[in-house]
């Protein structure tokens, strides 16, 4: 089979604060996928990076008494260094200040103003008489016209309407509260009210693949059908227009970050619609829009042929102990403390599988422990360190050779289609319950066949069954490892170390059990 050429994008996070343990965890499923890909020898490209430009960063760089460009640097620093401490394996991590995305960035877009989806319109964007500036979006709040509930210019966080700031309802600027004004400006707008059926098409011929509320949202936003979107600003912080006569205006966020996982990875991977490329885009429920109709109809105004997203892979929100995470309310963990503090293939394991498509994952310490103890300890690793202690006692750590018991052999069969066929789609949670389906066989099969009966000085002692038994274990534990590996690097990697030749490697306990108390003090809830 010809291997294919996967693009795995990630969300790129705005770098104007530390990441926390909501990122960490919508953020897994990209790398499981990434690794999953390279084991079964298909080329990767695993990018995400930084995103500099927008709101959110200006807003920092204020408080904070620096430049947009000094704080997008600074956090993009400590983002790279979260990712990393958790074994993601990008293969590019940028930002959008890189010279490579603004190239790419202006490229496309003077590219598709050459076609008939972009065109100058004269609309009213906020102005602020008292901070003497128009108003990014997102330096605009009001009541939002639909839910009639506290919302940003460009989003409702409550109903998920996506907005134009002049429709909030008694809108403020957020930098002095005073009441902007509306003021005439002639920007760039495109037309997805011209590509409603174009996306349409591309909706249902890919949804089947998409996560459960991938497939909601966005069919939602088709039946309330699209409208055309300004794709320009009159703002100072963006990427210049390139176009004649926009000199004073910059590129519109949500039009140009969505670029960067193409501008992050080499043209082979989405230069062209392509059987052998496959792209996955994974993110938060907060995402969607921005990569099930934005970057297709992007894409699809550009007219250059790139490939459209496959898999839409959103996860629902984590809460902490029943309450959104909150910075003012103390309700926060940041990645720094959950990987300077925990092991971290155990928060990959946590948040792989308990992450999901359909509800929001609420974390306390009492299912964190509950769930590692239950499963990575006294599965998993029970499976795993039961198995080569008795290799090594009693084998003088020789491995036994597996006898291809049909049952066994069976098993790991089954298991292994269910989870090739759920790591195709992006299914990491189901895939990873899969996996622990066969961790449990492996120790039933341990239990029932009693190899300790088998050894020894005994009446029933008959060592070439033992041997049997255990060869049988040992194999139902390399194909665990196997597939574990996308989610837990670090354990298997030293399983695999163990098991590696004929004779067993040096063993330890590979994971301790938690402690309730210990880990409410280290995490502070």
């Amino acid at each position: 089979m010809e291997k294919k050429k996967v693009l795995v994008g990630l969300s790129w996070p705005y770098a104007n604060s530390r990441l926390h343990i909501g990122n960490v965890a919508s953020s897994l499923p990209a790398d499981a996928i990434a690794r999953y890909h390279r084991m079964i020898g298909n080329r990767v490209s695993f990018v995400t990076g930084s995103d500099c430009y927008g709101t959110p960063i200006t807003v920092r760089a204020s408080k904070e008494g620096l430049t947009p460009t000094e704080i997008a640097e600074k956090y993009h620093a400590h983002h790279a260094a979260d990712f990393k401490a958790f074994d993601f394996s990008f293969d590019n991590y940028d930002k959008t200040l890189s010279a490579r995305h603004h190239k790419f960035v202006r490229e496309f877009h003077e590219q598709m103003y050459k076609g008939d989806m972009v065109y100058e319109k004269a609309a009213p964007q906020f102005y602020c008489d008292k901070c003497k500036k128009f108003l990014p979006d997102r330096y605009v709040e009001g009541i939002c016209p639909h839910c009639k509930k506290a919302s940003k210019g460009d989003s409702c966080d409550s109903c998920g309407k996506i907005l134009e700031p002049e429709e909030l309802l008694s809108p403020k600027c957020i930098t002095c509260n005073g009441t902007p004004v509306a003021k005439d400006q002639t920007q760039l707008y495109i037309k997805f009210s011209s590509m409603q059926k174009a996306i349409e098409k591309y909706y249902k011929e890919r949804c089947d693949k998409w996560t459960t509320n991938a497939v909601g949202l966005t069919g939602r936003y088709l039946n309330e059908g699209l409208r055309d979107r300004a794709i320009t600003r009159s703002i100072e912080w963006g990427i210049d227009v390139p176009k004649k006569g926009f000199e004073d205006k910059r590129i519109y966020i949500w039009a140009e970050n969505v670029l960067g996982y193409l501008s992050a990875s080499e043209p082979e991977f989405f230069s062209k619609q392509s059987k052998d490329n496959l792209h996955y885009y994974v993110h938060g429920k907060d995402n969607i829009p921005f990569h099930a109709i934005i970057l297709p109809g992007l894409i699809m105004a550009h007219g250059g042929g790139y490939h459209l997203p496959d898999m839409i892979v959103a996860n629902e929100y984590v809460t902490i102990c029943g309450d959104k995470i909150s910075k003012s309310k103390g309700n926060f963990i940041s990645a720094h403390t959950l990987h300077e503090n925990l092991d971290v293939d155990m928060v990959r394991y946590f948040f792989l599988r308990v992450m999901n498509d359909k509800r929001d994952t609420n974390f306390t310490a009492e299912d964190f422990v509950n769930t590692i103890n239950g499963e990575l300890v006294n599965n998993f690793g029970n499976l795993v360190n039961r198995t080569l202690s008795f290799v090594a006692t009693k084998f003088d750590r020789v491995i036994p050779k597996s006898t291809n018991d049909k049952v066994v052999l069976g098993e790991i069969k089954n298991i292994k289609t269910q989870y090739n066929d759920l790591m195709m789609l992006g299914r990491t949670s189901l895939a990873l319950k899969v996996v622990m389906d066969l961790v449990n066989f492996g120790n039933k099969y341990f239990a029932d066949n009693k190899p300790w009966t088998l050894v020894g000085d005994v009446p029933t002692a008959d060592l070439k069954k033992a041997q049997a038994v255990i060869g049988n274990v040992v194999s139902i534990i390399l194909e665990c490892t196997v597939m574990l590996s996308p989610f837990i690097p670090r354990g298997t990697a030293k399983v695999l170390s163990w098991i590696g030749g004929d004779k067993l490697g040096d063993i330890e306990v590979l994971y301790q059990r938690l402690d309730l108390k210990d880990i409410k003090e280290k995490l502070k809830i």
